[in-house]
């Protein structure tokens, strides 16, 4: 049995000869993922998109795959609950056994180089990047667990996480080596998002999809629709998702007199009705600011959906510009606007980036990305 060390930021070399020599891949291997995080991607979460998807395909592979998460959703406060189910995470951890633990964002925080079982820390999105973007209350709290977040990221043996832009900011952030940290982008259940051909599609149809936080910039896009319905007067923009903006989302489609030409859902139920909307509509629009992947862009690429976006952070990564969509630069909303009017009075442009997206999109499948964790964490 390999030691673990005690201060990996003091050694890591060291630390990470105790992990490789602990993690017998490709073996069938025991793997748990520590998540606090919302769990249902019909509430919005990225994060349940990619850890669901991850399982799956190490299944497929005769992996065992467990996801510890909080029981209950209780407290209803989602930062308590996670506090909570991490104070709790040492002693549930010291009466279980795996072959690999992957502690997700802050989930193992208490235990990260502190347990004998591999470790991992897989930062979906660097927090102290992502509260730059928020305000208020829910900037506190992302204050606090971007604190947290480091320290899961400094005393890991190994770190993952989604993109180039996410490497630079852990490194910048939190200290890490750049070396320490794998890239392991997002993967996608293809069968599921793959859009057939259909009369239900409207391609005068502009579709978001995202947990509304400030930094999406889902007002953005409201006012560049308000400059660009008169031109189309038959386009409408549909919203899916909730989060702390929905409010304020509301409020600005009435100010902006948009009516029923700017649908807000909230979110939906279930998987299958946020992929109907995907395959009625004609084109996708997420103006975010901040994005450490972004797993609706490859939702929208395997729907054959052209794309409108922003060159921020780790966007330009996964939507090449000009070849998979338009991307103009964050907070532009005139450019913003020309873009989605560009697509909407030129259908064969906007086929033909579609068309590039459903072929790139084909790199991100779940046996393909699985393959790269597989990879990754022996590095």
């Amino acid at each position: 049995m390999c030691a673990v060390e005690s201060n990996p930021l003091s050694s890591w070399r060291s630390g990470l000869r105790g992990f490789s020599c602990k993690l017998r891949y490709p073996m069938p291997m025991q793997i748990a993922f520590l998540d606090s995080w919302l769990q249902s991607t019909a509430e919005g979460s990225g994060t349940a998109a990619a850890i669901g998807g991850l399982g799956r395909a190490l299944r497929a592979q005769g992996h065992h795959v467990a996801r510890v998460a909080p029981p209950l959703a209780r407290p209803a406060n989602l930062v308590t609950r996670r506090l909570l189910f991490n104070l709790a995470l040492p002693a549930l951890l010291r009466r279980l056994s795996y072959d690999l633990v992957v502690g997700v964002d802050i989930d193992g925080f208490l235990v990260s180089g502190r347990i004998a079982m591999p470790y991992v820390c897989s930062v979906k999105g660097v927090i102290a990047e992502e509260l730059q973007h928020e305000r208020g209350l829910v900037r506190r709290q992302l204050w606090v667990l971007s604190r947290l977040e480091r320290h899961n990221a400094r005393h890991a043996p190994r770190v993952l996480t989604t993109s180039a832009y996410c490497r630079r900011q852990i490194a910048h952030h939190y200290g890490v080596p750049t070396p320490h940290i794998g890239i392991v982008p997002e993967g996608i259940d293809l069968a599921r998002w793959t859009r057939p051909c259909s009369s239900e599609r409207d391609p005068q149809t502009i579709l978001c999809v995202a947990r509304q936080y400030p930094r999406k910039r889902v007002a953005d896009l409201l006012h560049a629709f308000a400059l660009l319905a008169p031109r189309f007067p038959v386009a409408r923009l549909l919203l899916v998702g909730d989060g702390p903006e929905h409010p304020h989302l509301r409020a600005l489609a009435n100010r902006l007199g948009l009516g029923s030409r700017a649908l807000l859902l909230g979110a939906l139920p279930s998987d299958d009705e946020v992929a109907a909307c995907y395959r009625r509509a004609g084109l996708f629009c997420l103006p975010s600011v901040q994005e450490g992947f972004g797993i609706v862009f490859l939702e929208a690429m395997a729907a054959g959906l052209p794309i409108v976006a922003t060159t921020a952070a780790a966007i330009p990564e996964v939507v090449p510009h000009a070849q998979a969509g338009l991307l103009v630069p964050p907070g532009d909303i005139p450019a913003l606007a020309d873009a989605l009017a560009t697509l909407l009075a030129r259908p064969p442009l906007a086929a033909r980036l579609g068309a590039f997206g459903r072929e790139h999109v084909l790199q991100y499948d779940w046996n393909r990305v699985v393959e790269q964790f597989l990879a990754a964490i022996v590095e």
